[in-house]
């Protein structure tokens, strides 16, 4: 049974719009599209820094290893070859982004701004909340639509919240790597699905619209809005886009900073992303320094000296 009707596109607002304004449109629609993020010259920097990560990978790197532990973990989960199809037979993924580009650790998950609209959708103090991913996704010629869905879909049911009236558990964006076209796997996304009373109807893809977008522009969307990556039915042509969401402040995300980078690398970074990927304190009552996640109960990021 379908419950929200097709609007015609997204409401387009220039990146550093009042967070207010982002607030009212998420809470009607469930997402929109923030142009001028950044400029094409960051986005050809940006694509330099990522090329020599993305361009080695196969097709379908993520969903072999989401499949080998969807095998290997909960009983109910989906079949593997069911988790490959939807991570992408031919669509390349590459985690841990913010290490690898100075532009979008300084311009786009710094940016003051973006922990505003952020703090918009999620509930916790502006700046505290925790990187829930930080992903490369790029869809090449001949990749099918995913099946529609919506992020986190199993933490929804297991906190409760797979209801319209309780907080979002996540806010997602996709930042356009390129000019990204409907041919070219344009993500798919019905409108409003967010507020639908029952989370078990995912929908169909007659009722979504493709967040086709110009290079530099950003998705922005809470996680309980149904959406689909889309097919590619071009000849040549990938369609790179960097997924960054975010979740509660004291929640875990998908990436173990700490493990990967330390606090003498991430000292010149910003410190807005600092919090986020874990290596300051973390609040669960909006406190600053936050009084979890901290080191002989002194603050983390005192016992690191990243203000030193």
């Amino acid at each position: 049974m379908t419950q929200s009707a097709t609007k015609p596109d997204f409401e387009r607002i220039p990146f550093g719009s009042d967070p207010a304004l982002i607030g009212e449109i998420i809470a009607r629609d469930g997402g929109l599209i923030l142009t001028g993020v950044i400029d094409q010259a960051d986005v050809d920097a940006i694509n330099r820094d990522l090329d020599p990560l993305i361009n080695p990978l196969p097709l379908g790197n993520w969903g072999g290893e989401i499949a080998e532990g969807v095998q290997n973990d909960a009983p109910a989960a989906e079949p593997g070859a069911e988790a490959e199809v939807f991570c992408g037979m031919r669509t390349k993924h590459r985690q841990h982004l913010l290490m690898h580009s100075k532009i979008l650790r300084d311009k786009v998950v710094g940016h003051p701004i973006m922990a505003e609209y952020v703090a918009q959708v999620v509930p916790g103090r502006t700046g505290m909340h925790s990187l829930f991913s930080s992903v490369a996704i790029e869809i090449h010629p001949g990749e099918i639509a995913q099946d529609i869905h919506r992020d986190a879909d199993y933490m929804f049911d297991l906190a409760g919240l797979d209801k319209p009236n309780t907080p979002h558990y996540v806010v997602n964006t996709l930042l356009a790597m390129c000019d990204v076209t409907e041919d070219m796997g344009a993500t798919r996304v019905i409108p409003g699905s967010h507020n639908w009373a029952d989370y078990t109807d995912h929908g169909d893809m007659s009722q979504t619209i493709p967040a086709t977008m110009k290079a530099g522009d950003m998705l922005f969307y809470t996680g309980k809005t149904l959406h689909a990556g889309g097919a590619n039915v071009t000849a040549d042509t990938p369609r790179r886009v960097l997924s960054t969401s975010w979740t509660f402040p004291w929640a875990v995300g998908e990436e173990a900073w700490p493990f990967i980078v330390t606090p003498e690398e991430v000292k010149s970074w910003p410190k807005l992303v600092q919090q986020y990927i874990g290596f300051r304190s973390k609040p669960y009552r909006d406190e600053t320094p936050g009084l979890m996640w901290r080191i002989e109960t002194r603050p983390l990021e005192e016992k690191l000296g990243l203000d030193d």
